[in-house]
C-alpha cells in the first residue's frame, strides 16, 4: 500500500509500547480514526487530545503483560484503560473479557502516519488553541528550545 493512498479498510497494524515490553497487532478500519477531546483523554495523554482507532472485534492480540484499571465514562459505561506496567505507555482501552469495543492508541502503532483522523469526539471539551497550530512557530527537531 502506498502511504499517500491508503485504502478504506480493514488494515492489519502492529505496535509496541515505548520500552517494547508490550506489543500488539490488530485489524482496524481506516475510515474510523477518532480524535477525542474529552477531559479524560486530555489527562490520560498529558496532552490536548487522544487519537484512537477501534479494532475489528476479536482481532486484537497482545504480547507481554499489561496493567489495567476501570474508568466509568459520563455515559455510565465502564472502559478499562490498559498500559505497559514497565514504561507506562497507554496502549488500548476495552473490556477485561475482550468482548466489548476495544480502541488502540494510534501513537503506539507503526502505521500511525496512515491513520488520518476521520472524526472528532467531545469537541465541546477541546482546548481553545487546537485550531491555531499552523500559526505557531515550528522547527524540524528542537532547535527552538535553545
Amino acid at each position: 500500500m502506498n502511504a499517500a493512498e491508503p485504502t478504506a479498510g480493514p488494515m492489519r497494524v502492529q505496535g509496541a509500547c515505548h520500552c517494547r515490553a508490550v506489543r500488539l497487532t490488530a485489524e482496524v478500519q481506516l475510515s474510523r480514526v477518532f480524535v477525542c477531546h474529552c477531559t479524560d483523554c486530555q489527562v490520560l495523554t498529558g496532552s490536548a487530545f487522544r487519537v484512537v482507532v477501534p479494532v475489528v472485534p476479536g482481532s486484537l492480540q497482545v504480547q507481554g503483560a499489561v496493567k489495567g484499571y476501570p474508568r466509568t465514562a459520563d455515559s455510565g459505561n465502564v472502559r478499562w484503560q490498559y498500559f505497559c506496567p514497565e514504561c507506562g505507555t497507554p496502549m488500548y482501552a476495552g473490556t477485561p473479557d475482550g468482548a466489548g469495543l476495544a480502541t488502540v492508541r494510534v501513537g503506539v502503532l507503526q502505521e500511525r502516519a496512515l491513520l488520518q483522523p476521520t472524526a472528532q469526539l467531545w469537541r465541546r471539551s477541546a482546548l481553545p488553541w487546537v485550531n491555531v497550530m499552523d500559526g505557531v512557530p515550528a522547527c524540524e527537531q528542537q532547535e527552538l528550545l535553545g
